[in-house]
């Protein structure tokens, strides 16, 4: 979402509470505020509005066959208080996951349809998207019209009712953002156009969301450059994509994958293209702070290059030209931010399912650059990909063929494989 945009929203927008990371991360135990789009009285109770619902199942196991509209048992929809809003809610409150659950979809939902320019059609044929904050059930999941999500299980298999997935922004913010690229870019139209970049690719859409969406809260900007002193090359909690605690998170964006280095499951084949893009970021980044007098374009291309012994003294360089200019950083930070988001979102308009390969996005997202800045980042851009061995090929390989992703998955499977997936979906 553009800074004008967002600042209309907290102009006259509707108020929620969102937290900004997981709530189990010091620093993050309490939700924030955050305003959508919507003048107040204009959102219902649910809450719901003309493109998504949240209701609060009783008792509910997740869907199999049928899929919503959910018809069984409910707890009564959350109500707006009498200013129209929803931020009265005590996270102690069990209708908080069904409040909170809405805030994040919408309020992502808007933040891509600004920097798309025009409204994100479903991909499906349900008028409205379902949201179910608490399945009883350790596992969550996605399907054609809805979203249900369980809870987090004890070390003995147990649920753990204190750890609800809804609550967690990086993850749902993941989640709706394969819900976007589905209704962006689409699925192949058969097996035989279907390629293992398509689905690495449907990973990092989804972790590419989540990291813009994230950086719409200030806090998170605030804090993400007080630690890092303006030296985002670096482990930091924007490139800790989805965290479930100070020491484990799901990807790391700020990754030295290449293609040679990762497998076939779609997970780690995501993770050079997520790495790729999440340095064109960070460079935009680190121009607009040499362009400003900020830093010097020689200290960014070293922190980008920075071998393990010369981090501490670039990580020195940074604190000194950050303390004093720190609202200067920040909104360098806001401005790489909003022409990234639009950048994505232009390459990914010009983006087709069939025979997806990384290089081609690339070429889209160097077409993009073209459009919004006349190609001021085109070496920024190959620079970025062509290291982790995305090249474009001239004369292209056989395609590889998976399978087809499931929109139902085993969500604790995954983090018990490997912390580092999301639900695949």
């Amino acid at each position: 979402m553009s800074q004008f945009l967002d600042k209309k929203a907290m102009e006259n927008g509707t108020k929620f509470l969102i937290y900004a990371q997981n709530k189990k991360l010091e620093g993050f135990e309490q939700p924030e505020v955050v305003y959508l789009n919507s003048p107040p009285h204009t959102i219902k109770a649910g809450p719901e509005d003309n493109r998504m619902y949240a209701v609060d199942a009783k008792n509910k196991r997740p869907y199999t066959v049928q899929g919503p509209p959910y018809q069984g048992p409910s707890y009564p929809p959350v109500e707006p208080n009498d200013q129209g809003h929803f931020d009265y809610i005590s996270p102690n409150d069990r209708t908080f996951s069904s409040m909170t659950m809405y805030a994040t979809v919408r309020r992502v939902l808007e933040i891509w349809e600004d920097y798309f320019g025009h409204t994100i059609q479903w991909p499906f044929d349900n008028a409205k998207l379902e949201l179910i904050p608490r399945v009883e059930w350790n596992n969550a999941q996605s399907g054609p019209g809805f979203l249900e999500f369980g809870f987090g299980r004890k070390e003995n298999g147990e649920i753990d009712y204190t750890s609800p997935y809804c609550e967690n922004f990086d993850i749902l913010a993941h989640e709706i953002g394969h819900t976007i690229k589905n209704s962006i870019i689409g699925r192949p139209s058969s097996r035989s156009k279907e390629t293992l970049e398509y689905h690495g690719h449907h990973e990092a859409f989804g972790d590419i969301v989540a990291i813009v969406a994230s950086l719409h809260f200030n806090s998170n900007v605030d804090k993400l450059l007080y630690k890092t002193k303006g030296n985002l090359f670096s482990i930091n909690e924007l490139s800790r994509v989805g965290e479930l605690d100070k020491a484990r998170e799901i990807r790391i964006a700020f990754n030295d994958k290449k293609m040679s280095d990762v497998g076939s499951e779609e997970h780690e084949m995501s993770e050079p293209f997520t790495g790729g893009v999440f340095d064109i970021l960070i460079e935009v980044y680190q121009n607009n702070l040499a362009e400003r007098g900020l830093i010097s374009r020689e200290l960014g291309k070293r922190a980008y290059h920075a071998s393990p012994d010369q981090v501490s003294s670039i990580q020195e360089e940074f604190r000194k030209l950050y303390e004093g200019k720190e609202a200067q950083f920040k909104q360098s930070l806001l401005d790489a931010r909003d022409f990234f988001g639009k950048l994505m979102a232009l390459a990914w308009s010009k983006t087709s399912s069939e025979n997806l390969r990384y290089w081609k996005v690339m070429n889209n997202i160097i077409e993009a650059d073209q459009e919004l800045s006349n190609g001021k980042f085109k070496d920024v851009i190959i620079d970025c990909f062509d290291w982790r061995e995305i090249v474009e090929e001239k004369d292209e390989q056989p395609l590889l063929r998976t399978h087809i992703v499931k929109e139902l998955v085993n969500f604790e499977a995954l983090y018990q494989i490997k912390d580092s997936n999301y639900m695949n979906s």
